[in-house]
């Protein structure tokens, strides 16, 4: 036994070496997987923070990230396997007779970004060994047809301009539909025309009991999307029923409407005006007076309304 005093000694000094370059390569490992890490979040952040309508501007470079690292985002071409037959509807993505499509408007396979993250940095330990380089990718699929990201203002816009590639109007057809435009905001019967969206009677009982604005009666034709004719006809008849009345089957006209809103409007006002006569303490006689005459009036007015609707009933 005393001939192998100090053996183990020898020994660790042997493996030393080994275990310190083991030690060495793991804590490599560990750095450039905690940079892989990073470099994969700093590109999804990248990706994201450019993602239509952001531009990144406001998304500042996270401070783990060095500043002679790259970083970026950017358009990653079309996906062929998103290429589905079935969207491809002549009126969405042509050929159309008679229309040119805006065929790249409606495309499912577009739309694709990557955001990526570069970086070269040295390993931490060993450093013989050079350098090594990070590269991470970050991928999605971002064209969701939104109105706005199409061109459009809202989802009430007109799309028929954006989707179809419609030829320029000639002057003539442009100078018409001017003239006709302001021929209509400078019509001598727009007064006539207020109670249908802007009636003084609505606007000045709902200030003075705080009901809020007049009603819209304008009748308007129910959207739709088709070159059907025979569709196009249909809802033009129905807004023409609605406007003027139908027997069979039965369709109230805008005449019609409009006479039983004003008469649901003079009856609320005459009950409003009924509780203030029976408040405690009840107003001064000048304000009874001036209620009382208004009543008068507004059972007149009822009176006619309800002598209207029965011309039309007979």
């Amino acid at each position: 036994m005393s001939t192998r005093r100090g053996l183990s000694t020898l020994e660790l000094v042997l493996a030393l070496p080994i275990l310190l370059m083991v030690m060495a390569l793991m804590v490599n490992f560990g750095t450039v997987a905690c940079w892989k890490v990073r470099g994969l979040s700093v590109a999804r952040n990248a990706l994201w923070s450019t993602r239509w309508p952001r531009s990144g501007t406001t998304n500042p470079r996270p401070g783990y990230w060095p500043q002679s690292a790259g970083v970026g985002a950017g358009g990653a071409g079309n996906v062929a396997e998103l290429d589905d037959p079935r969207v491809y509807q002549p009126v969405a993505r042509g050929p159309l007779t008679g229309a040119e499509v805006n065929a790249d408007l409606l495309d499912p396979t577009r739309g694709l970004r990557r955001g990526s993250a570069t970086l070269t940095r040295g390993f931490a330990m060993l450093s013989k060994m050079g350098s090594f380089r990070i590269e991470a990718n970050a991928l999605m699929l971002d064209d969701r047809w939104q109105h706005r990201q199409m061109g459009l203002w809202s989802s009430w816009d007109r799309r028929i301009p954006v989707i179809y590639l419609l030829q320029t109007a000639p002057p003539n057809l442009v100078a018409s539909y001017v003239q006709a435009v302001v021929a209509i905001y400078y019509a001598p019967f727009q007064d006539a025309l207020r109670p249908l969206d802007n009636d003084k009677e609505y606007i000045y009982y709902g200030r003075l009991f705080g009901w809020g604005g007049a009603p819209d009666f304008h009748p308007r034709l129910n959207r739709f999307c088709s070159l059907d004719r025979a569709l196009a006809d249909e809802r033009a008849e129905d807004l023409i029923d609605r406007i003027q009345g139908r027997d069979n089957p039965r369709v109230s006209s805008l005449a019609e409407r409009m006479a039983r809103a004003f008469i649901g409007l003079y009856e609320r006002v005459i009950r409003e005006y009924e509780t203030l006569l029976g408040a405690d303490p009840p107003p001064s006689a000048a304000q009874i007076v001036a209620m009382q005459a208004d009543i008068g009036q507004l059972r007149q007015k009822i009176d006619t309304l309800d002598q209207f609707l029965q011309t039309l009933q007979n």
